[in-house]
């Protein structure tokens, strides 16, 4: 896991418009303030990727996105109980920024059990964007190499880890049906 140092040093980058390769449940991620719009889209350049993709909010617990979605009780206690990486799609609040919903005026979030990625949404005081760290049509970086080869001069940081991910997508649930669209 990276140092304190590392993540309040990647937590200043990303409050200044920077981009960062950093470890998720998964794999690894590339992120930045998801209310920063220029921050975005230089994502969608460094992936080489179309702008009208969705990201995904990865936050360290529910209060780092409460206001961009709307909720009810049942929806919170399913995100509550979860045991594995699940990323939900919830009906965005009018607080979420339109880059960040789909033309159902959803949103997507996951919230992280990964140490790094809870102490720096900590040290940020809000959800960071996450988007598989790759070029579009690649396979995703699972390793520290991997991501170095990958972004080593486009991103502003690189939280490296020792831990070798699980490469794995995260399971994708719809909270409105409950309906699974990734498994």
């Amino acid at each position: 896991m990276a140092s304190d140092f590392s993540i309040r040093h990647a937590a200043h980058i990303i409050k200044r418009g920077g981009i960062i390769a950093y470890p998720t449940d998964t794999i690894y991620g590339l992120g930045c303030n998801p209310f920063d719009i220029e921050a975005v889209e230089r994502i969608n350049t460094i992936k080489q990727r179309p702008a009208n993709k969705q990201f995904i909010l990865l936050a360290a617990h529910i209060d780092q996105v409460r206001s961009l979605i709307v909720l009810d009780s049942d929806q919170e206690s399913s995100i509550s109980l979860s045991t594995e990486p699940t990323s939900w799609i919830a009906k965005a609040s009018q607080n979420a920024p339109c880059w960040l919903t789909d033309n159902d005026n959803s949103l997507t979030f996951r919230i992280s059990k990964n140490e790094t990625v809870e102490k720096l949404c900590s040290a940020l005081g809000h959800a960071i964007i996450s988007t598989s760290a790759n070029m579009s049509g690649k396979k995703p970086a699972k390793n520290a190499l991997e991501i170095h080869r990958y972004f080593h001069t486009t991103v502003d940081k690189i939280l490296a880890s020792n831990k070798k991910l699980t490469g794995r997508p995260s399971k994708i649930i719809r909270l409105c049906d409950n309906h699974i669209i990734r498994q």
